[in-house]
Formats: structure tokens, C-alpha cells, sequence
């Protein structure tokens, strides 16, 4: 899964290692992605066009068109072979079975959901970024819309990805795996306070109950500044489990120290 060799979530790659290929014009990466995503079906042309160069008179936008597919077309047959692009005079789309496995937004449902913690599908999850990071195009705003709405999806999923794949680390103890997970979510949704709750559990599960307790009063000062709210009672019942752990482990030691110095005393 991490290798898929067309990634359009965070920095856009097509190809892998040596193998990668640079696209000459940045619309090539909104037309590969809208392929990819409204895939099934045919796209016009003059659709695809109207859509990237709204400001252009259509025999323009489909020349620029015309470019920037024969582009993206050699690339994507240089990295993975031929027959991807599917592209005639009048339309243009992804061939289903060619591109099948190829981009890594077609994996994210499989991610965690064998309840194995593939390291390596963990490292990719916590990692992904955005649908087209830091690509936008400007006074194309039917596309931007489009992008926007997608991105808000891929998110969600994404999200209920690294919940899966973070909830099988901990079963398995994978514990790097699954802080490095819970951590991505508390971040991606800090107001979240079931990913706080999560974190705290492995934290204090991988046997660091202070760092979960640190994670507790972080979310308390952020709610009281900036919301004049306080935690779920779930949450504060929680980090109370927790402390009642850390009193009951520390007594056995408290009583050893204080033995000890009882000995010391009567020496």
C-alpha cells in the first residue's frame, strides 16, 4: 500500500525512487485528480476545459487542454505503462482496470481494516496529507470548490483510517505506531475528545501515565481559553483512572523509601 506510485494525498507524486516523473504543467495534477476521484465514466473535453481555463474562450482552454494531457499521458506510461489515460477527440478518463491499485486514495478503505499494524501502512497513514496539497488555481473557482469538497472527504476518511490501524497497534503493543496515529488525530482535530481519550489510554497503557496526564491538562487549558468549557465527564473520569494508577503503583515504593529510612533511623 505505501508504495502505490500515483500519490495525490500531501506532496503529489507520480512514479517512485528512479522512477519518478515530473509533470510539466501544474493543471496536469487537477485534471490527473479529478480523474481519479470522478472516475467510472467519460469526461468531455470542452467539461475539463470550461473547468481550468474558465477565463479562456473554449478553442483556447482546449489547446492549453490538449498540452497538458499529452503531458500527464507520457508520464503516467513512463512511471507505470500505458493505457491509464484513456484519452480520444472528444473525452478523456481513467481506464478502470489499468489504474486499479495505482493511487493512493484507492487504498485508504483497505488501511487497517485486516486489523494488522502494518508498519509501513501506519507510517504512510500518519503521513498523508492533503487532496493536492498546497495546489490551487486562481479565478478557477468551480474547480477550487470541487477540490475543497473532496478534500473534506478524503479527510473523514483518513481519519477513520488511522483510528483503525491506531486502535490494531495498540491491541498488537505496537506502541510507536500507535501514539505516532494518535497523535496525527489529536492534531488533525484537537477538539476531538475521543482522539484525546485514545492517546491517553496508549500513553498510559505503554506504561507513560504523566505524559497522558499532560495530555489531559493540555486539553483542559485549551478548552477553558479558548471555549470557557470544561472536559467531558468521560474524559475527566478517564484521567482520574489514570492518577488512581499512578497512586496505587507509587505506594508500594513510597513504603519501601520509607522503611528503608526507618532502618537507617534505628542503625
Amino acid at each position: 500500500m505505501p508504495g502505490a506510485p500515483i500519490r495525490l494525498l500531501g506532496e503529489c507524486r507520480i512514479g517512485t525512487g528512479t522512477s519518478e516523473v515530473a509533470l510539466q504543467y501544474r493543471k496536469g495534477w487537477a485534471v490527473l485528480a479529478y480523474l481519479a476521484v470522478e472516475r467510472g465514466r467519460r469526461h468531455p473535453r470542452t467539461r475539463l476545459a470550461a473547468l481550468l481555463w474558465p477565463d479562456l474562450d473554449e478553442r483556447a482552454a482546449l489547446t492549453n487542454l490538449r498540452q497538458v494531457l499529452s503531458n500527464l499521458n507520457r508520464a503516467v506510461a513512463t512511471a507505470v505503462g500505458d493505457g491509464v489515460l484513456q484519452i480520444d477527440r472528444e473525452s478523456v478518463r481513467l481506464c478502470p482496470v489499468a489504474s486499479a491499485g495505482l493511487f493512493d486514495i484507492d487504498l485508504i478503505d483497505a488501511a487497517g481494516s485486516d486489523g494488522g499494524p502494518d508498519r509501513r501502512v501506519a507510517a504512510w497513514l500518519a503521513d498523508a496529507g492533503t487532496l493536492l496539497e498546497g495546489i490551487g488555481f486562481e479565478g478557477c473557482e468551480e474547480f477550487d470548490e470541487w477540490l475543497a469538497e473532496c478534500r473534506a472527504w478524503f479527510a473523514q476518511r483518513l481519519s477513520a483510517a488511522r483510528e483503525r490501524m491506531r486502535d490494531a497497534a495498540a491491541a498488537m503493543g505496537d506502541w510507536r505506531a500507535a501514539v505516532a496515529l494518535a497523535r496525527q488525530l489529536v492534531a488533525q482535530d484537537p477538539w476531538n475528545e475521543g482522539h484525546q481519550c485514545a492517546l491517553m489510554r496508549i500513553l498510559a497503557e505503554k506504561g507513560e501515565p504523566d505524559m497522558a496526564l499532560a495530555c489531559y491538562r493540555k486539553l483542559v487549558h485549551r478548552l477553558q481559553g479558548d471555549l470557557g468549557e470544561v472536559p467531558l465527564r468521560e474524559t475527566s473520569e478517564l484521567a482520574e483512572r489514570i492518577r488512581g494508577a499512578c497512586r496505587r503503583k507509587a505506594a508500594p515504593r513510597l513504603r519501601a523509601v520509607g522503611a528503608g529510612q526507618l532502618l537507617s533511623l534505628g542503625a
